[in-house]
């Protein structure tokens, strides 16, 4: 019961939560909008939009830091953080340290801010409208014959629908898939209309994903669906599995110059060229980095130095890795990426040892595992900052509702014992 004497500090409190709520509501809605228009003319929508929402999510962050409850990685996140910071003693730029640190701030507000379940649907809710331009505009424009095309080793025109590049649209419509298996989780009280619409969108998501031909989404789209489906909804099991061997064998000759990246004027194919130079970029970087001295392997060469000049030899260059652990380990050194992979084991510790809805443990599994292996492969949720907000901002709507979860258990037992 809230006394006289408790109005004020409620009311704060209550006022606080509509502000990060409504703030995080424009960010979700703005977020996939904006990773599909990079530009309009010469104006970069996507370093406005990054800019202007990370002022508005650390004002609102400041506003509910009364409110905010830390679990313990958070606490990991924080030492992160910190080390990114300091890196700007030893190099690394502050455009790049802004990059590595602004995707946790979804994270820590939703901590904040979220209090009620409606709060979670409101949430999801926000990010499935901002997701309808980028969908539906990217397949109509697929359809139509107006995407940009690109051609790559595999000789298939891949298309970017409304945004500027494969990869991007790639990444973006993979995580509708993850909103989408959020969704059934979490909200309870689903009407028809909406999950029409949602079948709708994921269908179309899962269109332009394929028609982008991105091995790294197309294999994060495969481990995250087969996990789903196995662990939450295994009844579907069977028919998902078949299905995917009717698509494959209807397209395996998409499917072949996708993974082997063989055109169809090449007669040979080996490791590096089907994995698009990977491994030279690989052993490259690895070897760059065996040469730095012992307390550069330490700490990195600094963010946002990778792809520029070897320290002390100008005419050798460092490589774009194309694999986000070896981006930090050149980066941020040994300390960093130890770091960074230490928020991964907390998380899964927590995940085995704590006490969570079944299928919220399941849910957070399937997403994490995909995201371990698509990181490996390629640039994916640390060195593209946008998917890394909404993969951070998921983790903590994650945590949010196992604590509301628990809240109505209690509640629920507590009204049976008084009864």
């Amino acid at each position: 019961m809230v006394t006289s004497s408790h109005i004020p500090e409620y009311s704060y409190h209550r006022a606080a939560s509509v502000i990060g709520v409504a703030t995080l509501c424009l960010f979700l809605f703005f977020r996939p909008i904006t990773v599909s228009f990079h530009h309009v003319g010469s104006v970069s929508l996507l370093d406005i939009f990054g800019v202007a929402s990370s002022y508005l999510l650390m004002l609102a962050l400041l506003i509910n830091l009364r409110n905010i409850r830390l679990p313990l990685i958070s606490y990991v996140i924080l030492l992160y953080i910190f080390y990114c910071l300091l890196s700007y003693l030893w190099g690394s730029e502050y455009r790049d340290i802004v990059r590595a640190v602004i995707p946790f701030l979804p994270f820590f507000l939703v901590f904040a801010a979220v209090r009620e379940p409606s709060q979670v649907r409101l949430l999801i809710g926000a990010l499935v409208l901002g997701y309808l331009l980028p969908i539906i505009g990217s397949a109509l424009l697929i359809l139509i014959g107006r995407s940009d095309v690109m051609v790559t080793g595999s000789m298939l025109e891949r298309q970017a629908g409304l945004s500027s590049g494969v990869h991007t649209t790639g990444h973006l419509m993979l995580f509708f898939s993850f909103l989408f298996g959020l969704y059934q989780i979490v909200v309870k009280d689903k009407k028809r209309l909406h999950q029409i619409l949602l079948v709708v969108l994921l269908l179309g998501s899962l269109f332009c994903m394929y028609k982008t031909y991105t091995r790294t989404t197309m294999l994060g789209g495969l481990l995250f669906w087969s996990s789903y489906i196995w662990f939450i909804r295994r009844r579907w099991f069977v028919p998902f599995v078949a299905l995917l061997l009717v698509v494959g064998l209807l397209k395996s000759a998409d499917v072949q110059s996708m993974v082997m990246q063989k055109g169809y004027h090449s007669k040979q194919v080996d490791i590096n060229s089907a994995s698009s130079g990977r491994e030279w970029l690989w052993k490259h970087n690895l070897k760059l980095f065996s040469e730095l001295p012992f307390e550069s392997q330490l700490l990195g060469v600094g963010l946002g130095r990778e792809a520029k000049p070897y320290p002390g030899r100008m005419n050798v260059m460092w490589a774009g890795s194309h694999n986000d652990y070896l981006s930090l380990l050149v980066t941020v050194g040994v300390i960093g990426l130890a770091l960074y992979l230490l928020m991964y084991g907390v998380l899964l510790l927590d995940l085995m040892l704590t006490s969570w809805n079944r299928d919220l443990r399941y849910f957070m599994l399937s997403v994490i595992g995909p995201v371990l292996v698509m990181n490996l492969v390629s640039n994916s949720y640390i060195v593209r900052t946008q998917m890394a907000q909404l993969f951070w901002f998921l983790i903590g709507l994650l945590y949010v509702c196992r604590e509301l979860d628990k809240r109505s258990v209690t509640t629920a037992a507590v009204t049976r014992v008084s009864s």
